[in-house]
């Protein structure tokens, strides 16, 4: 079971003076449990990309298939198939509107056609997961939390809905370093929990080496590289040409190396770089 987008492209106010093209000719496969990252500068065409993944756009050419149903047919299994994925966007506190933050988490699960009970252990659970006490939060306006609360609310709305693959376009813009983390911590525990796939829209090297276990590079509307972190982080000419960086941790082990510590250039966290260069420096005071 996998999204699969087969030749996809997708031009902005086609066949007009003012036509852009976003995407073009993307071929990929995202399977049931991946963790997959794209990244790109501010332009590269990665909002565009995840928006046709549940529907919301329709590619100008190519198509997608979710669990083997082709999107865009006006029918019950294409219907079926776009709920399969759940999308959290850019600064989704935004899109919160109802009186109460039980009532945002329940709008999800009500339009699937649910019962009270159902909806009621969902909207707990969903709750509980974000870290957001059921009695506690469950009448209060959602416009009285913070914004890490906010953002907090809208991911438990989509989480609710219980889908297969869960996009989020940048879910920790704006929020301080705190934010950032708790955001991203229960995003991986999902994933652990779960089993759900995840596909993570960002433009910072530092967060998706530590959580992704693949990486999609977009340039141009292009998909300029593909693979594990470990081996996209290698393409470092492709990448800077793509206006990213280096996550920090590889760069301060590649200098490391330089300078004649046996490193593991290949770390992609804190800990692992620490037990590298512990290593490394234990093998050089026994060498001596």
């Amino acid at each position: 079971m996998s999204i699969q987008l087969n030749n996809v492209s997708y031009t902005y106010m086609a066949r007009t003076p003012f036509e852009k093209q976003a995407i073009k000719n993307i071929n990929l496969e995202i399977k049931k449990g991946e963790f997959v990252a794209i990244i790109g500068h501010t332009g590269s065409g990665k909002s565009t990309l995840v928006q046709h993944l549940n529907g919301l756009l329709k590619p100008t050419n190519g198509s997608i298939t979710i669990d083997e149903i082709v999107l865009g047919k006006k029918d019950e299994k294409s219907k079926l198939a776009r709920k399969k994925v759940g999308m959290v966007f850019q600064y989704p506190e935004h899109q919160l509107f109802e009186e109460t933050i039980y009532a945002d988490i329940a709008f999800g699960p009500k339009n699937l056609g649910l019962g009270k009970k159902e909806i009621d252990k969902r909207v707990r659970r969903a709750m509980n997961f974000v870290n957001l006490d059921y009695d506690m939060y469950k009448e209060r306006s959602p416009f009285q939390l913070s914004g890490g609360q906010m953002r907090r609310v809208a991911i438990a709305g989509v989480v609710a809905l219980q889908p297969d693959y869960l996009v989020l376009d940048e879910p920790a813009a704006g929020l301080d370093p705190c934010g950032r983390d708790a955001i991203f911590n229960k995003i991986v525990e999902l994933h652990k929990k779960t089993g759900i796939a995840v596909i993570l829209v960002s433009h910072n090297m530092d967060d998706v080496a530590k959580m992704a276990s693949r990486l999609i590079v977009m340039k141009s509307g292009e998909v300029a590289v593909d693979g594990k972190p470990a081996d996209v982080f290698k393409e470092t000419e492709t990448l800077v040409n793509t206006g990213l960086d280096i996550p920090q941790i590889i760069s301060l082990m590649r200098a490391l190396e330089k300078r004649g510590l046996p490193v593991n250039t290949d770390v992609l966290t804190i800990n692992q770089a620490v037990d590298s260069i512990l290593s490394a420096l234990r093998g050089k005071n026994h060498a001596k």
